[in-house]
């Protein structure tokens, strides 16, 4: 009995050595790729992580709800997230999507506000939940740090100011060449897009009805843009470029 209960002691001992270990190398790609992490220095990171909490969430997983008190921010280490709105007659509206590396809702958790707006699991996805009694806290302990969050601020209201120019001004053809090439990956002579949702998350995304989006897609085949089984295929990716113009130096992020 003693060695079956030492065995389990020393199981539990291993299991969470790996889970700490895993913890450590998300919170390490997260300062690396985090716009505030990043910029932060070490002992504002080590303060920020000491009571950050890993969170994996199934595709349709809410994070938190309009209307909700905000306690906490997020670093999106895995997936995609979207940030919606329900109009009072029950229409969503998408406000941004976001990918990996990119925080939300930070500036409410800062002004202990209530949230905005809806964040919810576009695929399955893994944040880190940052307390805002930690963020708050750091900021007072170091002012560079504060400098960061508020830079951050403003860079985010730089983009949702350009979505709202792009969305008013280029067609729903422009809008989509400058998503697939922020999404183009290369794959030897060509660029592929792989769309871990479905294509009428990104018609609302850009502000298009789905068949406007096919429509959008069907006129961008003449640009080398075509659906193959890996996704979609960008031929020539400076015909895109030439397409969109001045436009692919545009954010098309709405930010939380």
């Amino acid at each position: 009995m003693i060695c079956i209960k030492a065995g389990r002691r020393q199981l539990a001992h291993c299991v969470t050595a790996n889970r700490r270990r895993h913890m450590q190398s998300l919170i390490a790609a997260a300062a690396t790729r985090c716009p505030v992490l990043s910029k932060a220095s070490s002992a504002s990171r080590e303060a920020l992580m000491r009571h950050a909490v890993l969170r994996r969430l199934d595709r349709g997983s809410c994070v938190f709800t309009h209307g909700d008190a905000a306690e906490s921010g997020y670093v999106l280490m895995e997936g995609w997230i979207k940030i919606t709105r329900t109009q009072p007659c029950g229409a969503i509206s998408i406000l941004t999507l976001h990918a990996p590396g990119e925080t939300f809702g930070f500036s409410d958790s800062i002004r202990r506000l209530s949230r905005k707006a809806t964040a919810e699991a576009a695929t399955a996805c893994t944040v880190l939940s940052v307390s805002a009694r930690s963020i708050c806290q750091t900021m007072r302990n170091d002012p560079n740090f504060g400098d960061t969050i508020l830079g951050h601020a403003f860079q985010q209201n730089d983009s949702l100011l350009e979505q709202l120019e792009t969305l008013k001004i280029f067609s729903g053809v422009q809008r989509l060449a400058c998503f697939l090439i922020r999404q183009a990956k290369p794959d030897q002579e060509r660029h592929i897009v792989r769309l871990p949702f479905n294509k009428n998350l990104v018609a609302h995304y850009l502000g298009l009805k789905p068949e406007s989006l096919s429509r959008s897609f069907a006129r961008l085949k003449e640009h080398g843009v075509r659906t193959v089984p890996e996704g979609i295929e960008i031929s020539d990716l400076d015909a895109l470029n030439a397409l969109v113009g001045d436009i692919a130096g545009l954010d098309l992020r709405m930010t939380a």
